[in-house]
């Protein structure tokens, strides 16, 4: 197969790896620099390079923060061309989206912990009150890695920090705060079923728990409960495969997000599985069924 992977850096590991776990299966991959894309309404609906996109039969978008209406434009064209992707664009946008994938995990009945979107100056110490009161979580609506987010202990601290955050015309949530000792769990899940797992630990004066900020993890070993609860997840936001971090709460595992273009990086070096051939093995299945 001739397999596309749109990435904002063709040098990520996550590219890299996808590259050479498609090349080891027999298959030509290209890594396609999202920046040098450009998409049309007439024909040829897509250029890259200045010059038009060969034909492929398969393609992974990955979807991050940077240029998201751009990637999606590229991931809509080729699905209308006919091309199998690894997960659909609106699902994709979907996981993106922070409040609107605990908004649908949580109407699936699945344990999210309590979230607001609150714009109404006025509203903002209520809203601390209407997610379990302080400590509380402030994060981006959109984002990665951590970044942006932060922990309130105080609500005078809480509605200073998102007024703050609110002058600047951004959006926010405001999220209950789960005890979980500054860990939480990683679980990739592919076509159903779990491919690796990794509990991760926050560095020392930091609650989140990214890999990215500094923090360790270890192989995690995922019970019945655990991994029913991460297949549900990526299944009632249309995913085939996902990155789902969960947190350790005394009641049981609480979702927290779900990644649908998670990073290749650390999980495969912490667990040594085997995840970019994974991705593959889905596509070539994918294609074989629309054939």
């Amino acid at each position: 197969m001739r397999i596309g992977v749109v990435t904002i850096n063709p040098e990520l590991t996550s590219s890299q790896r996808i590259l050479a776990a498609g090349r080891e299966r027999g298959h030509e991959v290209h890594l396609l620099s999202l920046l040098n894309f450009s998409v049309s309404t007439g024909d040829p609906g897509l250029l890259h390079s200045g010059e038009s996109l060969p034909p492929m039969d398969a393609a992974i978008l990955r979807l991050g923060t940077q240029l998201p209406g751009l990637a999606v434009a590229v991931g809509k064209t080729l699905e209308s061309l006919g091309v199998t992707l690894l997960d659909p664009v609106s699902a994709l946008e979907l996981a993106r989206d922070k409040f609107e994938t605990l908004r649908v995990l949580n109407s699936a009945g699945l344990p999210t912990p309590k979230t607001e979107l609150v714009r109404d100056l006025d509203q903002l110490e209520a809203a601390v009150d209407r997610v379990g009161g302080v400590p509380v979580v402030i994060k981006p609506l959109h984002g990665a890695q951590g970044q942006g987010t932060i922990l309130a202990e105080s609500t005078a601290g809480a509605v200073s920090m998102m007024q703050s955050v609110l002058f600047q015309s951004r959006e926010f949530l405001i999220q209950q705060y789960i005890p979980c000792a500054g860990e939480d769990i990683r679980v990739v899940v592919v076509d159903g079923e779990v491919v690796a797992a990794m509990r991760r630990k926050a560095p020392a004066g930091d609650f989140r728990s990214n890999l990215a900020r500094g923090g360790s993890a270890r192989v995690e070993e995922v019970t019945p409960e655990l991994g029913e609860l991460a297949v549900q997840a990526t299944q009632a936001l249309g995913l085939r495969s996902s990155g789902v971090d969960l947190l350790p709460s005394t009641d049981g595992p609480v979702l927290l997000e779900i990644n649908g273009s998670p990073g290749l990086g650390g999980i495969e070096k912490v667990t040594g599985s085997d995840v970019a051939s994974r991705w593959i093995m889905s596509l070539e299945n994918r294609c074989t069924e629309a054939n």
